[in-house]
């Protein structure tokens, strides 16, 4: 569907994810089990809008850059595949940390 565009850019106050895989093994070298890959909540920032402007006129920036490693809630964001990899779009208020 995506195949004639070579990239993407959120609008507003969006904020496009790419989810991190779950290691396959712990520090110990134990083989972690498949239910524990649904378990990780962390993305990295792909990309990110401008922002908005809030109830006073007020803009107000994304607090988040690409490249950041971020805390991401359970449910929610909307799933979408572009050039062969899935991503996931969230408003910026829905990123719950950022992770250093």
């Amino acid at each position: 569907m995506f195949s004639q565009f070579r990239k993407f850019t959120p609008l507003l106050n969006r904020v496009v994810i790419k989810r991190l895989d779950a290691p396959k093994k712990s520090a110990g070298g134990i083989l972690l089990p498949e239910s524990a890959e649904k378990d990780l909540q962390v993305g990295e920032v792909v990309s990110a809008g401008p922002g908005t402007h809030d109830d006073y006129g007020n803009f107000q920036e994304i607090g988040v850059k690409a490249g950041q490693k971020v805390l991401l809630p359970a449910y929610g964001g909307q799933a979408f595949e572009f050039q062969d990899q899935k991503y996931t779009i969230y408003k910026d208020s829905e990123i719950l940390a950022v992770l250093e």
